[in-house]
């Protein structure tokens, strides 16, 4: 971890004074530039800390640390299952040339469209 914070401070320091050069040249995409890595590196040293205070965290507290991982897999265990399930569910498709509709006594479609349901091995193309 010692090099990664290292590297951290040293990103930190350098966009530092690549901001403060394109501030006092006027030239604005060399401070922005160093604007980014500075909170690059910023952002390294948080997540830095983040990991060792999980870590210690972790070693003071085990069972809630297990309790937070179980309901986590719960989680993420429930989206799965509802997507596998809404992959499962078959969609009514009312364009679908060979599904079944209500019909009347002389076998014409009740939904108003005038169309008869179509008979199994019948293609309609003779």
């Amino acid at each position: 971890m010692t090099f990664f914070r290292s590297k951290s401070v040293s990103e930190e320091l350098l966009g530092r004074a690549h901001r403060i050069a394109g501030a006092a040249t006027g030239h604005h995409p060399r401070e922005a530039f160093g604007a980014a890595r500075e909170y690059a590196g910023r952002a390294g040293l948080m997540a830095s800390d983040a990991f060792v205070g999980a870590g210690r965290g972790v070693r003071r507290h085990p069972v809630l640390s297990l309790a937070v991982g179980i309901g986590i897999g719960a989680a993420v265990t429930a989206v799965l299952l509802a997507r596998r399930r809404a992959q499962a569910i078959d969609e009514h498709d009312e364009h679908d040339p060979t599904r079944q509709r209500p019909t009347n006594s002389s076998g014409d479609a009740l939904d108003g469209s005038g169309e008869d349901n179509p008979v199994p091995g019948e293609t309609g193309l003779y």
